[in-house]
């Protein structure tokens, strides 16, 4: 059945929350045995994970998780509005108006009401937080034209002596600001760092612990990191465990930013670090909602993480790096191997077919689909080829519409429920859009007219568990009757891609099912819809219109000549009012442009 946004969205996140829970499980057993930079960049490489979901896998055989958004509403539906799909039938032959086409309007059920709604709540949520990431960096440029360029001779030298000591000659400019009562460093193309108006309360070496810590976060780039981490958290903002562990990360960065200060400084500086910290942490105004931003300022709890880190600082060993390097490398397998699955989890709302076959070739019909999606499938059973245009699409599972109508039709044959010369139903007075349908019925008229009303009843005759039988012995598409039995074939359970389309209308035609041959013949017979220079066209449109939207359109069938049967199937969708006859049209100038078949419409 077609996942509803609600289910994939929420298994995603629990495979997310899942793997971040082993990761967190991971780094807690082997606290000691890794480093606080290992810690930190283990991390980083977990934020992989929360993309992918919006990761367009689909070249790996994966769908895009955008793709699923834009589908959004398109399944898990009830019918509301029917009308006829099409006009086949012998006496259609002579009417030469069989290209006539009826929409089928399907109303989303309440579930999907639901479904939309959780979607609504969750873009609101990420415009809420998105918001306040605006105010913040709205912030950061008041802190920017408000910076004034340090011009102190002595607190030059000793930013430049502090870049000499770590290596790092990129430009970043070096500021006050009276805005902000904690030095902070932001940019990610050309960095500032910003200290406090006030600094007569710092020595000299305090300057230097600070100027060490703020430029260390420029060498490494964190500024990007802090960027993606509130990207993250505007997306997942729903998930305690993600802000959770964006909250563990920030304090790794600090942590980590905080070792490498330690390793320039000689161990005698170490407390004055410490000291400085404090300094900062002991200030009642801090600007903790620059989300942006890095500052060597925490919350009460991080900075007690961070002086006991201190404290335990030992400079990390040889065999150490090394076991750190080995669970980095594990860890970075693990989420490099998930990050597909939890792609494809997102993606299943997209059933795909198997199609491998060598005797295939692939033609570039998109002048005849103009601005529709689409695609096409031709064989030839006289050289057994298959000519496909947009393989992705022709492997792509799609509710049937009314082209089921074949089967059903041929089921109900089959079963004994009509036959050939007595399958007549009354009509109940129900007054339909049509006046085609508001009459009674037999299998011709209902196939002519595409009667829904005939064929649904024809299926409540049979029951689901004979149907499913029926759908499992022809192995049609996914024969998942999971829906309701009124429409199936319309709210996404049912769902079957053009290649097999084709495939089972040519082992229909073969009659490799092994049915009644006169069954065979009777549904044949239904689906005549021409005859031209003694060839034969065969076939039957299907439409859906989800919500008065874009349509969903088929038409398929097969070209009888006088020494071939070649089989087709035309699918396309996003094009308002164009459903089957639409497709019809485009399956026409496919094989006029094959030389296979010239409608008679088309003269």
């Amino acid at each position: 059945m077609d996942s509803s946004f609600i289910t994939v969205f929420l298994i995603s996140n629990i495979l997310l929350s899942v793997i971040f829970c082993l990761i967190i499980f991971i780094k807690k057993i082997f606290k000691a045995q890794i480093t606080v930079n290992t810690q930190y960049y283990i991390s980083v490489i977990s934020l992989l994970t929360l993309i992918a979901p919006f990761t367009p896998f689909h070249v790996l055989k994966t769908n895009s998780f955008f793709d699923w958004i834009i589908n959004l509403g398109a399944g898990n539906s009830k019918l509301s509005d029917i009308h006829s799909a099409g006009k086949t039938t012998e006496t259609i032959v002579q009417n030469s108006n069989w290209l006539q086409d009826f929409s089928m309007s399907i109303e989303q059920s309440s579930f999907r009401m639901m479904d939309s709604v959780f979607f609504i709540v969750w873009i609101v949520g990420m415009i809420v937080i998105l918001i306040a990431t605006i105010l913040s960096n709205l912030r950061i440029r008041k802190i920017k034209k408000n910076i004034q360029v340090v011009g102190n001779k002595e607190l030059s030298t000793l930013f430049y002596t502090c870049k000499e000591a770590m290596h790092f000659h990129k430009k970043v400019v070096l500021g006050y600001s009276s805005l902000i009562k904690s030095p902070i460093t932001f940019g990610i193309i050309a960095p500032y760092i910003v200290i406090p108006k006030d600094i007569s309360m710092l020595s000299t070496e305090e300057m230097k612990c600070i100027l060490l810590h703020e430029l260390y976060h420029c060498k490494r780039r964190d500024m990007l990191v802090n960027y993606f981490m509130c990207l993250s958290r505007t997306v997942y903002w729903f998930n305690p465990l993600v802000w959770y562990f964006l909250r563990e990360m920030k304090t790794e960065m600090e942590i980590s930013c905080d070792y490498a200060v330690l390793k320039t400084l000689d161990k005698e500086s170490h407390l004055k670090y410490g000291e400085v910290i404090l300094k900062f942490a002991s200030l009642s105004q801090r600007t903790s909602s620059l989300l942006a931003v890095s500052e060597i300022s925490s919350s009460y709890k991080q900075v007690k993480r961070r002086i006991v880190t201190i404290g335990n600082f030992q400079v990390e060993s040889p065999l150490l790096k090394m076991k750190s390097t080995v669970v980095f490398i594990i860890i970075l397998a693990s989420i490099l191997i998930s990050v597909p699955s939890i792609s494809s989890v997102v993606a299943m709302n997209k059933e795909t077919h198997p199609f491998s076959h060598t005797n295939a070739v692939y033609k570039d019909y998109s002048s005849f689909f103009d601005e529709l999606s689409g695609s096409a499938v031709l064989y030839d059973s006289k050289i057994k080829k298959y000519t496909v245009y947009n393989k992705e699409e022709s492997t792509t599972r799609f509710p049937p519409a009314s082209t089921y109508k074949i089967f059903s039709g041929l089921f109900a044959l089959e079963s004994g429920i009509i036959t050939r010369d007595n399958s007549q139903m009354n009509w109940d007075g129900t007054q339909y859009p049509y006046k085609e349908w508001n009459q009674d019925q037999d299998l011709f008229t209902a196939m002519e007219n595409s009667t829904t009303w005939y064929f649904q009843n024809l299926d409540q005759q049979m029951g689901k568990k004979k149907l499913r039988n029926y759908f499992e012995q022809i192995n049609y598409g996914n024969h998942d009757l999971s829906g309701n039995i009124t429409n199936y074939w319309l709210d996404a359970s049912l769902k079957i891609s053009p290649i097999e389309q084709v495939d089972i209308l040519k082992k229909f035609y073969d009659n490799e099912f092994a049915f009644e041959q006169s069954n065979i013949q009777t549904v044949k017979d239904s689906l005549l819809l021409e005859k031209t220079n003694n060839n034969r066209l065969s076939g039957k449109t299907g439409t859906a219109v989800v919500n008065g939207g874009n349509s969903d359109g088929w038409f398929m069938g097969y070209v009888e000549t006088a020494d071939n049967t070649f089989f087709f199937a035309v699918h396309i969708q996003g094009g308002k009012q164009e459903g089957g006859s639409a497709a019809a049209k485009i399956a026409l100038s496919i094989l006029e442009k094959e030389g296979i078949y010239q409608s008679a419409l088309s003269r």
